[in-house]
């Protein structure tokens, strides 16, 4: 079996190329990296939102039901007047 060698003939640019490949790659991960980290701190920004607004909405189905007791209190209230 003959032995794999690299000769003289095998031109600088393929090893230019090879270089700026590896470079882009590495980019290409930093930048999806860097995506993650900021799609995490949205994420966590969006769930306090979120969090905040179920309990706002809670508060408000409170204070309706609150406000539809009191309207049928005041429906009873007429209706046993007349």
């Amino acid at each position: 079996m003959e032995n794999w060698h690299l000769s003289r003939n095998v031109p600088i640019a393929l090893f230019v190329g090879l270089l700026v490949q590896t470079v882009s790659v590495s980019g290409a991960f930093t930048r999806v990296e860097v995506g993650v980290e900021q799609n995490t701190k949205d994420i966590a920004s969006v769930d306090s939102r979120v969090s905040k607004l179920d309990a706002r909405q809670r508060e408000h189905q409170v204070t309706i039901a609150r406000m539809d007791q009191n309207i049928i209190h005041i429906k009873e209230m007429l209706e046993s007047k007349q």
